[in-house]
């Protein structure tokens, strides 16, 4: 008997092998010379550009294991900057960002769908502020070998949402809700 259900529990094993040994997708290393964050919003009507200077990430990803991949990317929102960089004073003030009390924006996502050829979505969390809300990113495949990969892509947030502009900048006739996210990704692989 006991003879028997060794047996069993070795047959089972083996049927659930291929879904153990089932592989994560590859692990990727930010380059940072190669990366860029950016950021669009409107103030009286007129764009305003600026951007993230410093991002980490942990990235696994393969376009042919979407099941396995997921990203989790930090940025560094004190390394917000902007040609002049008057619009970066103010945004690290407590009314915009309040890096004192929130030195980090963090995207996650475990849930990657495929659009087209070389498309994707990146379906996640972002988190602002003390705000944790839906999003979903957009991107393309530019290059990805065994050695290095380059997605670029964008996504759009309304700033009030995660509590960006506070007080008389909670008003989004001057600057508008809409913000668009740039991003250029490349990366090595570990």
């Amino acid at each position: 008997m006991i003879r028997a259900c060794w047996k069993k529990s070795i047959f089972a094993l083996l049927a659930l092998l291929p879904v153990i040994c089932l592989a994560a997708a590859p692990s990727w290393k930010i380059v940072p010379e190669g990366s860029t964050l950016t950021f669009t919003a409107t103030q009286n009507d007129a764009p305003v550009t600026g951007k993230f200077k410093t991002f980490s990430g942990e990235i696994n990803f393969d376009p042919d294991q979407l099941s396995t991949s997921k990203v989790k990317i930090v940025v560094d929102v004190g390394s917000v900057t902007d040609a002049y960089n008057e619009l970066s004073d103010t945004l690290k003030k407590s009314e915009w960002f309040n890096i004192k009390l929130f030195p980090q924006a963090v995207f996650e996502s475990s849930e990657f769908v495929k659009t087209g050829d070389k498309t994707y979505q990146a379906k996640g969390t972002l988190t602002i502020r003390d705000k944790k809300l839906p999003i979903t990113l957009t991107f393309t495949q530019e290059e990805y070998t065994q050695t290095k990969a380059r997605m670029k892509g964008n996504t759009t947030i309304k700033r009030t949402a995660f509590g960006v502009g506070q007080g008389e900048w909670a008003d989004t006739k001057a600057v508008k809700d809409d913000v668009q996210i740039n991003f250029e990704i490349v990366a090595v692989k570990k």
